[in-house]
């Protein structure tokens, strides 16, 4: 990860992906081997003025899992 050409590689390759999903990860690496709960992620990527469900940080994650060839190594 190059977070300052906000750039995400995969095996040399690079990772397409979405704004938040890039500040998503970027707040997951940042804090790594911190549990943050939805409501703390919705907070910090998000931002405290969004109106909508906690899923949306679940749907964001299942993406980031998908397209980093994770989505069958990790089960929560």
């Amino acid at each position: 990860v190059e977070f300052h050409s906000r750039r995400l590689f995969l095996k040399e390759k690079v990772v397409e992906y979405t704004p938040k999903e890039f500040e998503l990860l970027e707040v997951l690496i940042k804090n790594r081997n911190i549990a943050l709960s939805r409501e703390k992620l919705l907070e910090l990527v998000w931002g405290y003025e969004f109106i909508g469900e906690t899923r949306t940080v679940d749907v964001h994650i299942q993406k980031l899992r998908k397209k980093l060839g994770l989505e069958k190594r990790i089960v929560t």
